[in-house]
């Protein structure tokens, strides 16, 4: 069994007039059978059956059908006149026809890789294009179809004489091709790389609201409305927009007055009013003002499917416009797509399906991955070994030996769960999930360690819509790098495959640590024992960490810049890879200071900042005093604060201000907790002191620095 895949694709997106197409997540599926005995005696040995969109409609002979008429066209420009065994080939479209959701150029991808499958030919993705470009003539649809994503493309000049060859199909629109003849002799053979094609990035968070009304409007028509000529200012006008589109787009966040304006087009939606009743009026009936979320609409295609990008609110986008349809007497339903990073895909291999029995593949949910996931970070894992611990995965849970870990008799334990939150969104947008996992692991065991308890083990949950192997292995490698940092064993997780959760390629990630304290020790803080003058020391932060990256994503968003853009805080990195920067570990030097019995307290500085988490160490008499000079601000907080113009209050109640974690410590201990502190390869820094809470459970002298 070989099964080939193709999305459909959106063209134009606005501006983009035969040079822009978008792959979207609704794919027509090819089921070959080769060597079927169904198809033997068949018309050109083949035989095809047919589900979905436009049953009654679609021609079931392979040299009037679409797909079967382009494979066998690429057999003959390779001297096989028809299918070399009998195949039954089994279609699956839920692409509607005749809507400017690409359906030929889906077909014309999924003819021509039948073809080089069938016959073996071994073509390259390149060369199928050549192929593709003889047939569709403009290579908006089929470049995003073959290639997967947000697409830039264009076509050299064919010879005329070749193009006449009516041995060539010819897609304009679902079920009715034309040309495809077999006269006898061999068609021509497209020249190679007569198209080339570039792929833009797209930002993660931009869905695709498709409004597919209930009518078609034909390509050839659609194409016989336009003009032969255009007036130079449309011309700029569409040029400016388009090169500003293909960038914006791919911003996170991205920028909706930018994509709107960018999205606006004089070359083809002006002329197809007449095709499309209201559309105009529909066009102009959202904006992001009116419809928080929307970032832009435009015709897709020829048409008459409205594509509309947002980020939010998508059913209420839809609604409204297909309320709109409904005052032209239009019915019309919507789908929410996103980008098909893949593009034409092709799978060999045995149908299971034989009695028509489903299978949790079939449902989204792939066991053979979550397999393969186990087998890639196998060796990851195990470096995250530990006595009492061998973190080998596989099992039905991880186990830990207490006695082989050094706890002789039964100890306090400690448990901790965390998440990364919104930190993720940027690691899609930059497709980067190093580092994250570090997060993950750093937001547990920082918060074991502050209780006095050392962490011993770690579990991850991982949950997604599809598993992607590469990135979840780049993330649970992460994970194994925190806990190597910090000490404990990575002993187990789940990954729990949810299709229709998620979108696209995201997920969400949390983790538990266990920890120990030996029998005899006090849980951490030691509230009884903290006094008037002790002092505050303070670990520094690596930056944001984990926290308040809602704010940091909508001060980045207000400024208009992207994250793969350079960072204004330093020029020698991004602004993704910056933020990015994983939250630190700070229990090994803590446990070095713990186990001299020098602390009275500790501190995680996570959400909330320093207001919200100091008091929790502290007695309700006994408020904290910091001199806010006596530590630096990460350049990333700064430049954060000034941006989004955050007073100081809320900087110091949101962010970590430059400190991870704050320690109290009693006067007579302090130089002996800086010294273990330090030993342990922490820079330990004298902040502040506890005073008498007179109201305020932390007060900041010399606040106005920060302004």
């Amino acid at each position: 069994m070989i099964t080939i895949k193709v999305p459909c694709s959106s063209a134009n997106i606005g501006p983009g007039f035969d040079v822009i197409g978008l792959s979207l997540s609704l794919w027509l599926e090819l089921q070959v059978s080769v060597g079927d005995e169904s198809a033997k005696g068949a018309s050109h040995n083949c035989r095809i059956t047919y589900e979905g969109q436009g049953a009654e409609d679609v021609d079931l002979s392979p040299d009037r059908n679409l797909i079967t008429q382009t494979a066998l066209y690429v057999l003959r420009c390779h001297d096989k006149r028809e299918f070399p065994e009998p195949t039954h080939v089994h279609i699956k479209n839920p692409i509607p026809l005749g809507r400017g959701l690409g359906s030929s150029g889906a077909a014309v991808v999924a003819g021509v890789s039948l073809g080089n499958e069938i016959g073996k030919l071994g073509l390259s993705k390149d060369r199928l294009l050549d192929f593709c470009l003889m047939i569709e003539r403009h290579p908006d649809n089929v470049a995003a179809a073959l290639y997967g994503g947000f697409v830039g493309s264009y076509l050299k000049e064919l010879d005329p004489d070749d193009m006449k060859r009516k041995e060539i199909p010819l897609a304009e629109v679902l079920p009715a091709p034309q040309g495809g003849v077999d006269t006898g002799l061999k068609p021509p053979i497209p020249p190679e790389n007569i198209g080339k094609h570039i792929r833009f990035p797209w930002a993660p968070e931009i869905k695709c609201i498709a409004i597919i009304p209930d009518f078609e409007v034909s390509t050839a028509k659609a194409r016989g409305v336009l003009p032969s000529s255009y007036e130079k200012a449309d011309v700029i006008y569409n040029l400016q927009r388009v090169a500003l589109l293909t960038t914006a787009l791919g911003q996170s966040p991205p920028n909706a007055e930018l994509i709107y304006d960018g999205m606006q087009d004089k070359f083809h939606q002006p002329y197809r009013k007449t095709l499309i009743p209201g559309l105009t009026e529909i066009l102009q009936s959202v904006t992001p003002t009116s419809h928080p979320g929307l970032l832009g609409i435009c015709l897709s295609g020829a048409g008459p499917t409205i594509l509309a990008l947002a980020t939010t609110n998508f059913e209420q986008i839809a609604k409204h416009l297909c309320q709109q349809f409904e005052k032209e007497k239009i019915n019309c339903r919507w789908e929410l797509l996103e980008p098909a990073a893949d593009g034409l895909t092709v799978e060999h291999g045995a149908k299971k399906e034989s009695t028509g029995g489903m299978t949790y593949a079939d449902a989204g949910v792939s066991i053979d991955s979550g397999n393969e996931l186990v087998q890639s970070i196998k060796k990851a894992v195990a470096s995250t070994r530990r006595p009492g611990a061998d973190a080998e995965i596989g099992g039905f849970g991880g186990a830990l030996d207490l006695k082989a870990a050094g706890y002789d008799e039964p100890p306090t334990l400690i448990q901790a769960i965390d998440g990364v939150g919104t930190k993720l969104k940027i690691a899609f947008a930059m497709d980067d999930f190093s580092t994250v996992g570090i997060d993950l692991v750093a937001m547990n065991v920082n918060d074991l360690i502050v209780q006095g308890a050392e962490p011993l083990t770690f579990m991850d949950y991982y949950a997604c819509s599809k598993l992607d192997v590469r990135d979840a292995t780049r993330f649970v490698e992460g994970v194994a790098e925190g806990c190597r940092q910090a000490g404990c064993a990575l002993v187990g997780g789940e990954t729990a495959e949810m299709p229709g959760m998620y979108q696209g390629k995201e997920f969400d990630a949390g983790g538990a640590a266990t920890g120990a304290l030996k029998r005899g020790r006090k849980v951490l803080p030691d509230k009884a024992a903290m006094r008037e003058g002790d002092i505050l020391i303070g670990l520094k932060s690596s930056g944001v960490h984990s926290n308040g990256f809602s704010l940091v994503r909508k001060i980045i968003e207000k400024v208009g810049l992207s994250f793969t853009d350079q960072a204004p805080w330093d020029k020698g990195t991004t602004v993704g890879k910056s933020l990015l920067e994983p939250t630190r570990i700070y229990v090994k030097p803590l446990k070095a200071a713990i186990d001299q019995e020098v602390l009275l307290g500790m501190a995680h500085i996570t959400g909330g900042g320093l207001e919200d988490n100091i008091p929790r160490m502290l007695p309700k008499h006994l408020a904290a005093e910091m001199d806010v000079g006596t530590w630096p601000v990460p350049a990333t907080l700064s430049w954060l604060k000034q941006a989004g113009k955050v007073t100081s209050r809320e900087f110091a109640r949101t962010w970590n201000t430059g400190l991870g974690m704050v320690i109290a410590v009693s006067a007579d201990k302090v130089d002996a907790a800086m010294q273990a502190l330090s030993s342990a390869g922490a820079e330990p820094l004298k902040v502040g002191r506890l005073i008498q809470n007179t109201g305020e459970g932390v007060v900041l002298k010399g606040i106005e620095r920060w302004d």
